[in-house]
Order: C-alpha cells, then sequence, then structure tokens
C-alpha cells in the first residue's frame, strides 16, 4: 500500500513514494528537519494528512486492539 509524501521547499514541491507508514513519517520528518513546509502525507485511501494529524492516528489505540 503506497504512501505519498509531498512537501514544498525553496525549489519547488516534491513528492516521494514510501511503502509503509512508518517511511512516510519518517520521510516527512526529515523534509521538516531540511526546511520543507506543507508536508502531507497521502494515505492508500487517497485521504491528504497533514503530519501531525497522520502521527496521530497511527498513534492511536485501534478499536479493535484489546
Amino acid at each position: 500500500m503506497p504512501f505519498f509524501v509531498k512537501g514544498t521547499d525553496t525549489s519547488g514541491t516534491v513528492s516521494l513514494r514510501r511503502d509503509n507508514a512508518a517511511g512516510a513519517v519518517k520521510k516527512a520528518k526529515e523534509l521538516l528537519e531540511d526546511g520543507s513546509w506543507d508536508i502531507e502525507i497521502i494515505g492508500p485511501d487517497g485521504l491528504t494528512y497533514p503530519l501531525a494529524q497522520f502521527e496521530a492516528i497511527q498513534d492511536a489505540p485501534s478499536a479493535t486492539k484489546h
């Protein structure tokens, strides 16, 4: 299931593919540390999330976990 990480820097917009959520979050944080802005993660469902919101969703306990 591909995830896409998009961000903007002084050269323009970059879109990078990652195979899992953890890889997408890692790349998004790297872009942020490198000075990029407007960082978003597009999930396999096609929905777009700001980095903080995506991390919160990934960290939230699943309703099916006991």
